[in-house]
């Protein structure tokens, strides 16, 4: 029963494209209802309420620890330093925009309440690797406790398996509730952040800020915006046709970056982890 079950997650979750090698890992992912609107982090300006539905909170009861997203009904990708902090994450919010406000609204939409789910099994990279300047394989998968059914506010992003195609891109955006200005002693943004950062060659980066970078992380950021203190988790990502869609998918999760959050920041490359995070859902969805 076991192995079957394991053969139907896998029907479900690794969706074979039409042409090509390239494969999905949730079919129905990255479409909104709306465009989102390009915006800051940093110095802080409201992202569209239905440009982001995959966007996670990871929460110590209600304070905002790390941000994630979603990538399965039941699983968010998120950093493996999350898990550093003093107040570990134990439930993830789904379906969030205002932070303060129970029944979110923008100038003319409104969406339903937002979603808390426990998480019932964290997983962190066997090969993550913490430092006071640089941190490795900066990447982790959460379990909640039960699936979510997807709808225009809560939807998972895409993740493109076996097309590494991060070099294709000039820019990326940024998405999060974290703090809006380096100096700001509160717990993140009130309302939901998106900026766009532009992709740095990683020699280059590793100049600016004196750390050697490698394939597995992703440099990108510029002097205006940039993500900042609890952002991490937080995915960048940028949208590419696939088949007659144009889907959001995610490239990278934020890692770590300037204290003044004004410059380049690091991202792990997602592309690089996909067989990880392929075996680890698999291995872990035989008992769902």
């Amino acid at each position: 029963m076991k192995v079957l079950a394991a053969i139907a997650v896998l029907a479900v979750l690794f969706i074979l494209a039409q042409e090509g090698t390239s494969y999905l890992l949730e079919s129905n992912c990255g479409t909104r209802r709306r465009t989102s609107r390009v915006k800051r982090i940093v110095e802080g300006q409201d992202a569209d309420i239905f440009s982001n539905p995959w966007m996670a909170l990871l929460l110590h009861n209600e304070t905002l620890v790390c941000g994630g997203s979603l990538i399965t009904s039941r699983f968010v990708l998120t950093a493996a330093s999350c898990f550093l902090d003093k107040n570990l994450p134990n439930k993830v919010r789904l379906g969030e925009y205002d932070r303060e406000s129970s029944h979110d609204c923008s100038s003319s939409d409104c969406i339903p309440s937002s979603l808390d789910i426990n998480i019932e099994l964290k997983f962190l990279h066997k090969l993550f690797s913490p430092s006071k300047t640089q941190t490795r394989m900066d990447i982790a998968l959460l379990r909640m406790t039960h699936s979510v059914q997807f709808t225009d506010y809560i939807r998972p992003i895409c993740l493109l398996i076996n097309e590494p195609v991060v070099g294709h891109f000039n820019d990326f955006k940024v998405t999060g509730w974290g703090q809006t200005d380096w100096r700001d002693s509160s717990n993140g943004s009130r309302i939901l952040q998106t900026a766009t950062v532009i992709h740095r060659n990683r020699s280059e980066c590793s100049e600016l800020i004196g750390i050697n970078l490698d394939a597995y992380e992703i440099c990108a950021g510029n002097s205006t915006s940039d993500s900042c203190k609890g952002d991490g988790g937080s995915p960048l990502s940028a949208e590419l046709k696939y088949g007659p869609t144009s889907r959001v998918f995610q490239f990278g999760i934020v890692s770590y970056g300037t204290t003044f959050c004004q410059g380049p920041s690091v991202y792990t490359n997602v592309t690089h982890q996909m067989n990880w995070i392929k075996d680890t859902i698999l291995e872990n969805s035989i008992l769902l």
